[in-house]
């Protein structure tokens, strides 16, 4: 999964990774991104999942936004430009975690902090 999202933000431009936000839909998919993505050179995972949401938004404006684990129709809501990037796919990923889509979104709607109170998700 980190491998594919590094893959993903390497082939942005210098400008867009430096605020590139990585989104995920829940906070096992942030956890690899944070486990693993350091050494792929990539930024600290945000998530309104669970504890991952008392963390607040990223640091970063998320002008260009990789998400992990959302729909393009829930993307869509969110931000003008939603492009599938690559899929996640594994034999042994839980099932839900087959065939993941990689989304590179851009031109939010909103700013993430207005959005950050909409992430919350408790399960």
């Amino acid at each position: 999964m980190a491998e594919v999202v590094a893959r993903v933000y390497a082939k942005l431009p210098p400008t867009e990774q430096a605020e590139c936000v990585i989104y995920c839909s829940d906070y096992g998919k942030a956890g690899v991104i944070d486990f693993f993505g350091p050494a792929l050179g990539l930024p600290p995972a945000s998530s309104g999942h669970n504890n991952y949401y008392f963390w607040g938004p990223p640091k970063r404006s998320g002008r260009t936004t990789i998400a992990i684990g959302m729909s393009k129709q829930e993307l869509e809501s969110i931000f003008e430009q939603v492009e599938q990037a690559d899929v996640i796919t594994h034999p042994y990923a839980m099932p839900s975690n087959r065939n993941l889509p990689v989304y590179v979104c851009r031109k939010p709607k909103v700013s993430i902090q207005e959005a950050w109170p909409r992430a919350k998700r408790f399960i």
